[in-house]
């Protein structure tokens, strides 16, 4: 992918908090190469938004408020629905449990909230290259850096093998984010 000053890049964001979305919003447009197309406050706004605004990178709220989408079915949703779409977290749920799930589901970067904001530039700009980023202090409390699930040809993601497949879940956890990922009760 390339971007320019010309041609910048094409920048979504969600985020359930009014502060960190105006925040977010500033701090982009300052940069040359961005621009920000969409700022979201709900997954159904995000969702009807992606389909009206060409986007080519979301960054996105990983933990939203009640009723929303959960981070792993929006991730799965917007994946689904458009493939090539970059996608980076940005969430204060920073476990590592959550990172590892996160890029197991396709997205390609990670920064939490507590890092400097520069880390989320650093993340945009490597997310467009193709490349996973997780910020140097998430980095080194994971054991091992997560690899994205692929398919067997090797050229799409399947994030519901992916998810229900990894590896640190219980028998019971993986039936119950089956059935979520199926659209289920997970009662």
């Amino acid at each position: 992918m390339r971007w320019s000053v010309i041609s910048p890049l094409r920048i979504a964001l969600l985020d359930d908090h009014a502060l960190i979305r105006e925040a977010l919003k500033i701090r982009l447009s300052l940069e040359t190469d961005f621009k920000v197309t969409g700022v979201y406050t709900t997954s159904r706004s995000l969702i009807e938004g992606l389909r009206t605004h060409e986007t080519d990178l979301l960054i996105l709220d990983y933990q939203l408020a009640d009723g929303e989408l959960d981070g792993i079915r929006l991730i799965h949703s917007v994946r689904r629905s458009h493939p090539n779409l970059r996608i980076v977290i940005f969430s204060s749920s920073e476990r590592a449990a959550t990172i590892n799930i996160c890029i197991r589901a396709g997205v390609n970067g990670f920064v939490g909230k507590s890092q400097e904001t520069d880390e989320l530039l650093r993340a945009v700009r490597m997310a467009t290259l193709d490349r996973i980023y997780l910020a140097p202090a998430i980095a080194a409390e994971l054991e091992k850096l997560p690899v994205p699930q692929l398919t067997e040809n090797d050229h799409t993601f399947d994030g519901d093998r992916a998810l229900v497949e990894y590896p640190e879940l219980s028998p019971k956890e993986r039936e119950v984010l089956r059935c979520c990922l199926e659209g289920l009760s997970v009662s």
